[in-house]
């Protein structure tokens, strides 16, 4: 063999070698990136989570394998540079994260048996959820050779208040049952039942307020004969049922009258119907709406205790309607005479202060003048921050508040009223909020009674409410009850009772009582501008 020969195969053999060593290579380098290959998996269907929970929104990587050295982000859509959690460098980023998810976001497992990141388990978990956390989540995931996305929809559910029922007999043997229940999401199922058979309603009717909370409101005649009791459940899915039952028995008969009278004797048992009824109602669950009326003996209330959460309350004139006229102090209210408020107008004020999670308050409304009388129409009560301006007031949708008329009741303003009967009608009245609870409270301070409670669930800032009515001549004024603090300077007897007005609200008070007195003449035939 010539050394030519020789030469050429060694060359061949050698660039033979370097091929074999560049195709091993890219072999490798391939294996590599195949190992790295992924796709992110999540559920077919939207995951829930109860307001207040927590929501767990899976995701996890296909095929299974460690993620703790990956870049994991969970985000909003259009908002992939401020994520609702960013985890890196093998740690969460809360420098980067949203600010309403700091503290509330961290990485959670799928299942109980999951490895977590190690398994390949990118779960996002969120605590303390808010209706604001309800829509479209989206999961990224990414590595050097490749990343991952998908998209996870979380739908906030809402457990209402138990069912609010009243019954009226109708004739000998027909009683008509109503229930009433707020603040669903989404709508709940309503269901009569009188333990035997399921009944159909007369009517049913559901309604959406504010955050898209909704109520319900139905009514169904049965007969006491036929059953002892009635049921009304209100049911989200299995496990998320409230219900409320009234006992037919109880519901006394009307006596033999003519039509026009057994008519206006239905009409007059509707208005006491909350003195009576509600004795026979059981619940499933211990958030009850408490309805006490007056003039009972236990109905009297602690209410130097509800006084340490004194607050001094002030009306913003900002949100006062040119139908009203303010105290230059902000503490008297009246209507104008100048410009009265048209048909289908509500001319109400809102308080500087706002009330939130944590609040426990306090505070007054004068609702009388010495010489001129109590007044007879008003509103008193909260009004959620998200009401905005003088538009429709629905019941207990973003409202909560005791009105008065000239009719003399007093009205809760749910779907339907809750009419209470008037007697005394209140010269002073006490509001007292416990918000984490959902507890607003009425009471007649002269009295020292409760007019009534309610339990509502409040959802962000609520503002005290306020509406002097139209045609009294008597204003509504704002007591400073942070003087019951203790600790507080201390008040005479008759300024703690409202006997007396504060020199600097004397002149004002005066004057619009006096601006009045012309037409006091006038108002027993005026429609309130409620």
């Amino acid at each position: 063999m010539t050394p030519s020969v020789i030469k050429k195969n060694i060359s061949r053999a050698l660039y033979t070698v370097m091929w074999l060593y560049i195709l091993a290579a890219w072999g490798v380098s391939l294996s590599s990136a195949t190992s790295e290959m992924f796709t992110c998996s999540v559920p077919v269907d939207p995951v829930s989570a109860r307001l207040g929970h927590v929501a767990t929104i899976p995701c996890w990587l296909t095929p299974s394998m460690n993620a703790e050295g990956l870049e994991v982000r969970w985000y909003r859509p259009k908002d992939f540079d401020n994520p609702v959690l960013l985890y890196t460098e093998r740690k969460i980023q809360e420098a980067s994260q949203q600010s309403q998810y700091v503290g509330r976001s961290s990485l959670g497992l799928r299942e109980l048996t999951s490895e977590g990141l190690k398994g390949g388990d990118v779960t996002l978990k969120l605590v303390n959820v808010t209706l604001s956390d309800q829509g479209e989540y989206v999961c990224y995931v990414s590595s050097n050779q490749d990343y991952g996305t998908a998209s996870v929809f979380l739908n906030v559910t809402v457990k209402g208040t138990p069912p609010l029922l009243s019954a009226v007999r109708t004739d000998a043997d027909s009683v008509n049952v109503s229930c009433v229940s707020h603040g669903w999401k989404p709508r709940p199922r309503l269901q009569w039942s009188d333990g035997r058979q399921t009944l159909k309603p007369e009517k049913l009717d559901y309604s959406s307020g504010a955050h898209g909370l909704v109520s319900a409101h139905s009514w169904v005649l049965s007969s006491p004969s036929s059953a002892p009791w009635v049921s009304c459940s209100l049911v989200l899915s299995e496990g998320e049922e409230l219900e409320g039952r009234v006992d037919l028995r109880n519901i006394a008969a009307l006596p033999e009258t003519s039509s026009g009278l057994k008519t206006a004797v239905i009409i007059l048992a509707l208005l006491l119907l909350l003195s009576v009824v509600f004795i026979g109602v059981l619940y499933k669950k211990r958030d009850i709406v408490d309805i006490e009326t007056m003039g009972q003996p236990e109905d009297l209330v602690d209410i130097e205790t509800m006084r340490q959460a004194g607050v001094d309350v002030t009306l913003d004139r900002k949100t006062a309607p040119p139908y009203l006229k303010v105290s230059l102090n902000s503490k008297i209210v009246r209507d104008s005479e100048d410009n009265p408020c048209p048909p289908g107008k509500h001319a109400y004020i809102l308080g500087t202060r706002a009330f939130t999670s944590g609040s426990h308050a306090y505070w007054e409304v004068r609702l009388d003048k010495e010489q001129v009388g109590v007044k007879q129409s008003w509103w008193v009560g909260l009004a959620s921050g998200s009401v905005n301006g003088q538009g429709d007031v629905p019941a207990s949708n973003g409202f909560w508040f005791l009105s008065s008329d000239k009719e003399k009741f007093l009205r809760l303003n749910m779907a339907p009223d809750i009419l209470l009967p008037a007697y005394p009608r209140p010269q002073i009245l006490g509001l007292y909020l416990d918000y984490d609870q959902g507890v607003l409270s009425f009471i007649n301070v002269k009295e020292n009674k409760l007019i009534v409670t309610v339990k509502a669930m409040f959802i962000g800032e609520v503002f005290p409410l306020f509406n002097p009515g139209q045609g009294d001549t008597a204003p509504m004024t704002i007591l400073d009850a942070s003087h019951y603090k203790t600790g507080s300077v201390e008040v005479s007897v008759s300024e703690r009772e409202g006997t007396v007005t504060p020199p600097a609200e004397k002149a004002e008070t005066v004057a619009l009582v006096a601006s009045n007195q012309s037409r006091n003449h006038q108002t027993s035939e005026r429609k309130d501008c409620l």
